[in-house]
Parts: C-alpha cells; structure tokens; sequence
C-alpha cells in the first residue's frame, strides 16, 4: 500500500508543491505563534517565583517611585526582605547592540532573588567594587567580555558631568538557576553608584519587589503594602509577581486570545485547501481506484491510499514549516530577547504541532473518502 500512496504523491508535482507550500507556510506561522505565546506566558516556577510581591507605581507602571517607600514596605508584617530597581537601556559599541541595565542594592538583591546565582569570588568582587557590574551570560558571550575588563555602556541618561558613556567594571556572571535558558541580556550595576552618578530621578526608583514569609499572604500583605501609601503620591500598585507580569500584558490585549484566533484561521483556510485538491485528485482517479476494486483490492486499500496521501502531505509540510519556523525563531531570538526573554519553541508545541499535522491529514481526507466508499466500481469507470 505505501507503494501506491507513494506513487500518488509524486503525481503533479506542479500541485503537490503548492499544496506542501501552503502547509509548509501554515507550521511556519503556527511555530512562530507559540514561539510569541510562550514568550508572553512564560512565568518563573522556582519556589521564591512563588513568594515574590511587586510593588509599581499604580497610574503608570514604569514611573518613578520614591526609593523612601523602602523603609516603609520592609516593616508591613509578612515581608520577609525588599529590594528595589532602577532601569536605563543601556548598549555596547552601537545602539543597535542594546540591552537592560538594572541598578539594584547588592545585599537585598540576593535576598528576594535567591535563585540568583553569582560564583563567591566574582560575587565578592561586586560587592566591593562600586563601579562594578554583574552581566548574563548570553550578555558575556555577545559581546567578549571578560572579567575586570573596563567597558563603555551608552546611555541616554545623562551624568553629573553630562556624558551618556557609563564606565563599568565586569566583576561577574550572574545566572538564574530556575530558568530554563540563558537567553536574557541583561546587565546588573550598584544602585548607590547609579544614583549618584545621574543628572536627573535621585532618588527615585521604578519598581520594588518583596519576598513574603509565606506565598498564602500574597494578598493581605499586597493590600497592607498599598494602604501604606493611599494617600501618597505617587500611589502604589501590588501584587505576586506572575500576575504582574499577565496583567501588564493584559493592558495590550488578550495576546493568547489573538494568537490563538490566528492559528485557528490559518489552520481552517489550510484545511479547506488541501481538501479541495485532495478531493479533485481523487476525482481524477476515479478510474484507477474502480480498477484496484475490479482487480480485487476492498475499500479499505482504497481509503488507506487517500488518507495514507493526505498524511504524508500534512506531515512532510508540517515537519519542514516547523523546521523553518524552529530556525527563523533561533534567528530572532537575540533580536527580540529583551521583550520576550523565552521567545522559543517549546517541546510542547512540538508535540502538538505533529497531533494537527494527524488530525488535518484524516479531516482533509474524510470528503473524497465517503465519495469514493459510496460509488460502485461501474459508476467510477462510467464516469472516468
């Protein structure tokens, strides 16, 4: 049988190279959405991920926040350690090559982000060095860096002195052991180096975040952090890190939703396509499908032939659509990291990319296979 199917695989290879194109363009674009949807979902599952609070200013989350606010979070009962971020784009040589830098106190950092990881010397090394500065990995090998070396980061936040060239020391490498790739580019520096050295914001931070004595008081301490400040200005918006992170994602839209509805509409157009020309093909064969009846062959060789066309179709467009998507997605991945920092396929999508390419192959195969059961050997060959 797999002879036959082959046979008729080859046959036009005009239309067979369309129709594997629109498959192929179909995986393409459904890699690339799961690559999107993962990058958005994606969420920290280490242990401290789950006893994490972050504290934003409630009008605009992005906005300075006095760094005063420290003090005050620190001794609401239930929060076992705060620490504090200032943010700046940073980049190396030329704008093109951009990425994070995050000032942050030394001491504190560790303690709310445990699973952060900084080797004892190198970690040393920062802690000493006011102008030092910890990097990712990914960050290190981009650019060649090593450790004590001197590097230039532009800026567009001016000094005191009016330049927007920050020198730092590598004193380290800093990795996240509850992550599953490297993929981030991002740079660490002193806050106290950061906040004095700027022109302009002392004294001010972006965003906050506290590490609870017990993850089930997430939302009395969130609303014991916010009452603090209710009549503060700026006032604050709290809540567990994972359902920060949905929600800023949750004011563009619902990403999932629209993703979601796209693959669905691609898949649906692709199933119309390679029905149609499935069934015309058929149609073309009428005669050599009455021809394996008259020599004895039952409907069952028949419809393994259909359907076993079909599935080769779907699946060699399928495979190499995910290929291409798989490469297309490794290519982008440095460009678009510091939006979506796990911007991948994922072994899941994997999977289910190649559960469609099954199920699309027996749907697409279902009309000419009822055809070709309901008529008689004489009507195929009188119609033939």
């Amino acid at each position: 049988m797999f002879t036959l199917i082959w046979m008729n695989f080859k046959r036009n290879k005009g239309r067979k190279f369309l129709t594997l194109l629109s498959v192929v363009i179909a995986f393409l674009l459904f890699g690339l959405l799961m690559a999107v949807r993962h990058g958005l979902t994606f969420s920290e599952n280490s242990e401290a991920g789950t006893r994490r609070l972050l504290t934003m200013n409630k009008v605009v989350l992005a906005a300075p926040m006095p760094v005063a606010y420290a003090e005050r979070i620190a001794q609401v009962p239930g929060v076992k350690a705060v620490t504090y971020f200032g943010a700046m784009a940073g980049a190396y040589q030329n704008p093109s090559n951009n990425f994070l830098v995050v000032s942050a106190p030394a001491q504190s950092l560790f303690q709310v982000y445990p699973e952060f990881y900084v080797p004892t010397a190198e970690r040393q090394s920062w802690l000493k060095d006011r102008t030092g500065a910890l990097v990712t990995p990914k960050l290190m090998r981009q650019f060649g860096w090593k450790i004590g070396e001197s590097v230039p980061i532009l800026t567009k936040l001016k000094q005191k002195d009016g330049s927007t060239s920050w020198t730092v020391t590598i004193d380290g490498v800093v990795t996240n052991r509850s992550e599953s790739n490297s993929g981030a580019q991002q740079m660490f520096i002193h806050y106290q180096y950061f906040d004095e050295t700027r022109a302009a914001g002392e004294g001010t931070v972006n965003q906050f975040a506290e590490l609870l004595d017990n993850p089930d008081q997430a939302g009395p301490v969130s609303q014991a952090i916010d009452t603090l400040f209710t009549n503060a200005s700026p006032q604050t918006r709290t809540g567990p890190e994972q359902a920060v992170a949905r929600n800023i994602f949750a004011q563009v839209g619902n990403i999932g939703a629209i993703i979601t509805d796209v693959a669905i509409a691609v898949f649906f157009s692709m199933l119309l396509i390679i029905g149609a020309i499935l069934l015309h093909s058929a149609r073309e064969r009428l005669s050599e499908f009455a021809l394996l009846k008259a020599l004895g062959f039952g409907s069952r060789t028949v419809t393994g032939v259909v359907l076993g066309e079909s599935l080769l179709t779907c699946l060699v467009g399928g495979i190499t659509g995910m290929v291409f998507a798989w490469l297309l997605v490794a290519a982008l991945r440095q460009t678009v990291t510091q939006v979506l920092p796990s911007f991948e396929i994922t072994a899941l999508s994997i999977a289910g990319s190649i559960v469609l390419m099954a199920l699309f192959g027996v749907v697409a195969s279902l009309l000419p296979i009822v055809q070709l059961g309901r008529m008689s050997v004489r009507d195929a060959l009188g119609s033939a």
